[in-house]
């Protein structure tokens, strides 16, 4: 092949796929890693886009119109809209750290969502309280270079559940019993949450607790694309 042509699919080539470590040695600059920039939701950007202002506002607003006391939480890394809510009680349900206190910053979507329809699905499955371990945590999802939505203060691990009798439920333990069981069909029916993770459905990494991901206003499912009940 004629030394010119050679040259230029090699420039081609460059092109395409850039300075041969350009990722690494950008992650170097800017302590961003590849893969961060996925799993964020459609149209999100960082720094928030004026969109994304636009939504924080009107969820902080909704927030209002369900009789929600918050604050505003300091800016925090990677967390659109940051707040606290004092009592930690969302939709009647009541949200208990284990182990680390104090105010627990969270994304306005992730409370809306509970607020909304999370909470009713809930106390519904006969759930009075969720013991939780992490909401705003920044790092990636487990084993992958991919940004985790605890990072954008839109997702909670819970590990035990408070039934209506005040009987302690240990998802590692006591799943799938009908309290836990109902509960997972009865929020995945609502919409207000992707998909739970639990050990019914990703037992490699949530086999001792549930994973709730509150959707943003672009991932709001219509009716007829929500998780179909849980057998």
């Amino acid at each position: 092949m004629p030394r010119t042509l050679n040259t230029l699919l090699a420039c081609l080539l460059l092109a395409v796929t850039g300075v041969p470590g350009a990722a690494e040695a950008k992650a170097k600059r800017t302590g961003k890693r590849p893969g961060h920039a996925r799993n964020m939701p459609p149209g999100w950007t960082w720094p928030p886009s004026p969109a994304m202002r636009a939504e924080g506002e009107a969820c902080l607003r909704h927030l209002d119109t369900l009789g929600v006391t918050w604050r505003p939480a300091p800016a925090t890394r990677k967390v659109s809209t940051p707040i606290y809510v004092p009592d930690m009680v969302l939709g009647g349900v009541a949200l208990v750290p284990i182990g680390r206190k104090g105010p627990q910053v969270m994304d306005c979507q992730l409370a809306r969502a509970l607020a909304e329809g999370g909470g009713a699905a809930l106390t519904a499955a006969g759930v009075k309280a969720l013991r939780f371990s992490s909401i705003h945590t920044y790092r990636n999802i487990a084993h992958t270079r991919i940004l985790s939505r605890h990072a954008l203060g839109l997702a909670m691990d819970v590990y035990e559940v408070v039934d209506a009798d005040g009987n302690v439920l240990v998802v590692k333990r006591d799943y799938p019993g009908t309290v836990l069981r109902e509960a997972e069909r009865r929020v995945n029916e609502s919409g207000a949450f992707r998909g739970l993770l639990t050990p019914g459905n990703d037992r490699r990494r949530h086999d001792d607790h549930f994973h709730f991901e509150a959707r943003s206003p672009s991932e709001k499912a219509p009716p007829e694309k929500r998780a179909p009940p849980t057998p």
